[in-house]
């Protein structure tokens, strides 16, 4: 079977397979990032600590840690289609399971499987994208991809309140957003046909040992500077998401409608910045510099949504926020698929490891943010923290440029 990337044009077939896998993400974010804008809520109804509220926050991201990498050394033993089907069922099960929860332990496992699972959808969508977009498309598809994200973070963070008021409560909201996911589950087994270019990947006989693209991976330089940068990007990020509505509503005064506001600002950045950040990228020529300046940039707007208490303001800088918080993604992720002689299977493998590593950053700014304040005070705290991006800034001036003039010289 001719591999079908080799054309310039994205199928059809690529675009109905994809963009099913893209709404079942929409829904997981619609319920991931509506936590903090439903916390008192959630607090009352389950008398939930501030420390048990965190953990909550970080469940998932524990999960999605923990299975990325394996999903992806696994891929080519499994079939993707299958696999797929299985995560938008435990998607619907864990949203269902949250609406149904009568205790911590139960809304704790319902969550952690809700973003956890949609970890596992990374290594068979990069397959699929492999085989089926053309490499001069590949930036186009993660902008298209890291619009979606954003677009259901929209809708559980400024509309999630106007939802539940419409619905009736934080519960009934649940139940239909685990609808939504069964919906996706439907359309998943009657559109993805095996044809579509990844049945290939899943069946073919294993000619490479199981742990030949972990050790591929290690040799890359690119892929572990963003492996160990990318943890304090999604550290302020969900930091963010989970704690700064009730601080802002404790600081600045803010109604939860207000907060919902101001934070559903932070994904129309993100929208903006994930489909115009690889065109500048082109532009400029480089792509290491549409990366690495976000690191220094991010700690001065989430900082200063920590101190601006006009709304106006707020705005600006949950705007400004979000689109630095995604303008590197779609590049980043990019840069991998760019390296050099690097193998199908190891840029799974690499993209997972990513995902790995942004798990636990975001685990941890949901976690440690309550801990801090034991010492210093929720609002220091929450302050420190903003550093965090620094550490993906610093690593990331190391790496390599591999971006149009680099790609250029290379042709001349």
């Amino acid at each position: 079977m001719q591999n079908k990337a080799e054309n310039k044009k994205v199928s059809s077939a690529a675009w109905i397979t994809i963009s099913i896998i893209w709404f079942g993400h929409v829904i997981v974010n619609l319920t991931t990032f509506s936590w903090g804008i439903v916390k008192a809520d959630v607090v009352a109804d389950l008398a939930l600590t501030e420390q048990q509220f965190g953990l909550l926050g970080g469940s998932s991201w524990i999960l999605r840690a923990l299975l990325a990498v394996p999903t992806a050394l696994l891929i080519s033993k499994l079939n993707a289609k299958s696999l797929l089907r299985a995560v938008f069922i435990l998607v619907a099960a864990g949203i269902c399971l949250q609406a149904f929860a009568k205790n911590f332990e139960m809304i704790f496992v319902g969550r952690a499987l809700v973003y956890g699972m949609a970890g596992v959808v990374l290594p068979p969508l990069a397959v699929i994208k492999i085989k089926l977009v053309p490499k001069v498309r590949m930036a186009f598809i993660n902008g298209v991809e890291n619009f979606m994200a954003p677009a259901g973070q929209v809708l559980g963070t400024a509309f999630i309140l106007p939802l539940i008021g419409l619905i009736g409560g934080w519960r009934n909201t649940l139940l239909l957003f685990g609808t939504m996911a069964l919906g996706v589950v439907v359309l998943w087994s009657v559109l993805c046909k095996s044809e579509y270019g990844f049945a290939e990947q899943s069946h073919a006989k294993e000619k490479v040992g199981f742990l030949a693209p972990l050790k591929e991976v290690m040799s890359h330089k690119e892929i572990w500077l963003l492996v160990l940068g990318w943890p304090g990007t999604a550290f302020a990020w969900n930091m963010t998401y989970i704690h700064w509505p009730s601080y802002a509503q404790t600081a600045f005064g803010l109604t939860p409608l207000q907060t919902g506001f101001v934070l559903g600002c932070l994904p129309i950045g993100s929208i903006i910045g994930s489909l115009t950040a690889p065109k500048i990228a082109d532009r400029l020529g480089s792509d290491k510099w549409m990366i690495c300046p976000w690191g220094f940039l991010l700690p001065l707007t989430y900082g200063g949504m920590m101190f601006a208490g006009g709304n106006l303001v707020l705005c600006l800088l949950s705007f400004l926020t979000g689109y630095g918080a995604y303008a590197f993604v779609p590049v980043a992720f990019t840069a991998v698929y760019k390296i050099k002689d690097i193998s199908p299977r190891a840029v799974t493998v690499g993209l997972a490891m990513i995902v790995t590593t942004h798990g636990i950053g975001g685990a941890l700014g949901s976690i440690v943010p309550p801990m801090l304040a034991g010492f210093m005070g929720f609002g220091t705290a929450l302050k420190v923290c903003c550093l965090a991006p620094l550490l993906f800034g610093v690593l990331t001036l190391f790496m390599s440029e591999q971006g149009r003039i680099v790609r250029e010289r290379a042709q001349s």
